[in-house]
């Protein structure tokens, strides 16, 4: 905004301060659709990004076929493993 020498600034206006007391107050809070589908979204994202890096390291490094990371029997056989001597 331009001034001119000898005018006030536009905050100290009657137009400016007539309008901030008749300003409607606004939302604060973002979409609660937008929230929601970040709380749901994440960790979905999370767990199937998990899965695939399961697969790709089974299948891969592992040399095994990568559909048998969704197998039960597969955890129970690396548990016994693990804790076959205690």
């Amino acid at each position: 905004m331009e001034r001119e020498k000898g005018q006030r600034f536009p905050r100290d206006t009657q137009e400016v301060k007539a309008k901030a007391k008749t300003k409607v107050r606004e939302r604060s809070g973002k979409n609660w659709r937008i929230t929601v589908a970040k709380i749901v979204m994440v960790p979905l994202l999370l767990f199937f990004s998990v899965v695939i890096g399961l697969m790709i390291g089974y299948g891969v490094v592992g040399h095994k076929p990568a559909t048998e990371v969704l197998d039960l029997g597969t955890y129970k056989h690396m548990w016994d493993l693990m804790f076959a001597e205690t």
